[in-house]
């Protein structure tokens, strides 16, 4: 296990007031705050719903989360897994990943789990998306 590895897996919901085109405005700002500081993941929309793991150095992650919750962009921030990372970096190759799904279904599925059962759930949801 590389206990220097932190991740955390949450989701949230968009705020009623939030307009959409905020989203691609949170992955420009995701991409370059993630690559100056070491942080990787992913993020997965189904146009209501985030979805969003985060992985790196634990401090970073831990005031990221911080800050995400305080976003007014997002509500109901669920936190699902934290912790040490269970292995090497699942997205070692984005700063930060985006899917966008239709169907709701997999983020209602994975809202409802916590711990190592959630990242067994996105560890078999990834290779189902189409991350940009």
């Amino acid at each position: 296990m590389n206990s220097k590895l932190y991740c955390i897996l949450y989701h949230s919901r968009l705020a009623p007031d939030a307009p959409l085109s905020c989203i691609s405005d949170i992955i420009k700002t995701a991409r370059s705050f993630n690559s100056a500081h070491g942080l990787t993941g992913v993020l997965v929309f189904d146009g209501q719903h985030f979805l969003q793991y985060l992985e790196g150095p634990q401090m970073v992650v831990q005031d990221l989360l911080v800050s995400i919750a305080r976003d007014p962009r997002h509500m109901n921030l669920t936190l699902q897994h934290q912790g040490p990372c269970p292995g090497e970096r699942l997205f070692r190759n984005w700063s930060m990943g985006y899917a966008l799904v239709d169907d709701a279904d997999p983020l209602a599925d994975l809202g409802e789990v916590v711990g190592e059962e959630a990242l067994a759930q996105l560890h078999a949801l990834v290779p189902t998306l189409d991350i940009a």
